[in-house]
């Protein structure tokens, strides 16, 4: 008798990740109140860790279109895709922390149109590249080296966490004309409180896992803050933040600009942290931004209007 596949569907998965931090939440308790060392290297490698989202099949075709290379970076593989013509000046996609390139998708007719090569790839440790474990240090040098290969990357336009990787990149040494930062988080030290108390860990050993992510990647957190960062970058940015953002808070976008000197801000309405990067409008904006066609009418303020204005 013939069978059939059956893949898991939305409840079933959403409860067995119930179990699964229900467990963790528990482990990491009792592992606090005996053995806090251990507690805080457990809650290292659990920070370190992607979620492994279940892709929708139709994001196949996403890709299809695009020239698919590898790049070797520290032993691992890092998957890349590109479009356009090979001597027209680039624009680099970086997603965010447990997304992938296709989410970025949305930017490349845009991008294609205005006369730019694009280029996208999967974080390490995320999608097609290699590895298990991975921070904002490792963003940081794999955007460096994958901007380095490919050669005459202008822009970039990130999400989420590849804001801020953008932003050390460029910091340390990576020269881009321009910036898009869509919903950044501008505070790396309270996304790891929030982290914390999601898992129920104490704050000692939520140190003790601060200390441990510090040593592993040699690098102070106080280091990769936006607003010791910013002042060190000279591109000009615009970010885009939706104001019902449930992930990332609008007013940690509006810090960003805020502390990127020069940056602009523009707000949307009802779009969270997920959907904004399917948003026609969105990729519009970016897009113009980064041909230099069209800016934000302000720099940031803690008084713009809401929404903030586009032209």
């Amino acid at each position: 008798m013939p069978q059939t596949l059956s893949l898991p569907g939305k409840n079933s998965t959403t409860v067995r990740f119930m179990f699964e931090t229900l467990t963790r939440r528990l482990a990491l308790r009792t592992s606090s109140l005996l053995a806090p060392g251990l507690a805080g290297l457990w809650a290292e490698r659990l920070f370190l860790t992607p979620p492994q989202p279940l892709y929708p099949s139709a994001e196949v075709f996403d890709l299809l279109d695009a020239r698919q290379s590898y790049l070797q970076h520290r032993g691992r593989h890092i998957a890349m895709w590109h479009w356009g013509a090979k001597d027209a000046p680039a624009v680099l996609l970086a997603h965010g922390w447990g997304g992938r390139a296709t989410q970025m998708r949305r930017f490349v007719a845009p991008l294609l149109a205005a006369g730019y090569r694009v280029i996208a790839y999967d974080q390490p440790a995320h999608g097609l590249s290699d590895g298990r474990l991975t921070g904002l240090p490792d963003f940081a040098d794999v955007l460096d080296a994958v901007a380095r290969h490919h050669g005459g990357v202008r822009a970039v336009i990130t999400h989420s966490l590849g804001g801020p990787a953008a932003a050390v990149a460029m910091a340390r040494g990576l020269r881009l004309e321009r910036a898009v930062l869509v919903s950044p988080p501008s505070d790396l030290v309270g996304y790891s409180r929030r982290f914390a108390r999601w898992f129920a860990i104490p704050e000692r050993v939520r140190r003790r896992m601060q200390a441990a992510i510090e040593e592993r990647f040699g690098v102070r957190w106080a280091d990769l803050e936006l607003a010791r960062v910013a002042p060190h970058v000279d591109a000009e940015a615009l970010v885009i933040h939706d104001r019902q953002d449930g992930v990332i808070p609008w007013r940690q976008g509006a810090a960003v600009a805020r502390q990127w000197r020069g940056a602009r801000l523009l707000s949307t309405q009802g779009l969270g942290h997920g959907r904004i990067l399917q948003d026609e409008g969105v990729a519009r904006a970016a897009a113009d931004f980064i041909a230099g066609r069209a800016k934000v009418a302000v720099p940031a303020h803690p008084e713009l209007p809401y929404p903030a204005p586009l032209y």
